[in-house]
């Protein structure tokens, strides 16, 4: 993933109404030959966490190695407010071709990009806090938007400006953008428990395939199966042992006790990085978090 777009996830993962023309153009399937119309696209639902609609535009390679359910589960896809916010700032993003070689059904595709930055607007979205967001009336949803529409007619939004380069596919006479996923890190995870059967805690997804600078989500459903309060933390293990420095916990509910009411179930997410220094070859790491009762 590129390092600029890499970053706005990043500055978004612990928790962003665009016009009905632009909504529109963001949605007509047919976007002629040229593939910087479809990457324009791509990257305005991408930093929208649009997930469902940017999977659309992502090669059917890299489809068949990352289901959409799965895709958009690890992303962090939006929903309700936060996503009509997201919209709101993706509209104001500008994107200018640099540069473009293909070679018959291969585009490598270099923009520039100016975009709203994730962290430096977050007070104003309330730390994109996601439930917080959806849950407030539709008068100060409405406030947040007009705020964002004010910051930007006087040039005042923070914004974030570079240069990233892609590759796209033409498939079926459409072109897709190539992610590559079949080169990334096969990351696996697994859990221990108490054998005196306290608690039961099993990983939502197994297995997954992540690639250097793409930030990444896995949940843990965790349930408390004694008859009183249980306070439990995790052991985070990666093996190999020595190349878990390449593998960053960006954030983790589980580092810190957390209580659990007796039978009561909760998921907790864990966010993480495979960083762009991982040594080649490196094709799979295996994580398993431990768990512990607290006394």
């Amino acid at each position: 993933m590129p390092l600029l777009i890499k970053k706005v996830l990043l500055a978004t993962c612990a928790s962003l109404i665009l016009a009905s023309p632009v909504l529109f153009w963001l949605y007509s399937p047919n976007l002629g030959d040229d593939p910087v119309p479809v990457l324009s696209k791509y990257l305005r639902l991408l930093y929208a966490r649009d997930l469902g609609q940017a999977y659309r535009l992502i090669s059917a390679v890299d489809q068949r190695v990352k289901k959409r359910d799965d895709y958009m589960r690890e992303r962090g896809a939006f929903t309700g407010f936060a996503l009509d916010a997201a919209r709101k700032l993706a509209e104001l993003i500008e994107i200018r071709q640099v540069s473009q070689q293909t070679d018959g059904s291969r585009s490598r595709v270099k923009v520039a990009l100016k975009l709203p930055d994730a962290n430096g607007v977050a007070p104003l979205l309330l730390e994109w806090d996601e439930p917080r967001l959806n849950a407030l009336p539709a008068a100060e949803q409405k406030k947040i938007i007009s705020n964002i529409d004010r910051l930007a007619h006087d040039k005042k939004l923070p914004m974030i400006e570079g240069e990233e380069e892609f590759i796209l596919v033409k498939e079926n006479s459409q072109w897709r953008v190539f992610l590559n996923w079949a080169t990334g890190v096969k990351v696996k995870f697994a859990t221990i428990v108490p054998s005196d059967g306290t608690i039961a805690a099993e990983p939502l997804t197994r297995e997954t395939i992540a690639r250097s600078g793409e930030p990444f989500t896995i949940g843990f459903k965790v349930k408390n199966q004694a008859s009183n309060d249980v306070h439990i933390r995790i052991v985070h293990l990666v093996d190999p042992t020595k190349l878990k420095q390449y593998l960053d916990l960006v954030e983790c509910a589980l580092l810190l006790p957390v209580r659990l009411r007796p039978g009561e179930e909760q998921v907790y997410n864990s966010t993480y990085l495979v960083r762009g220094d991982l040594p080649d070859g490196t094709r799979a790491l295996d994580v398993t978090y431990e768990f512990k009762v607290e006394s």
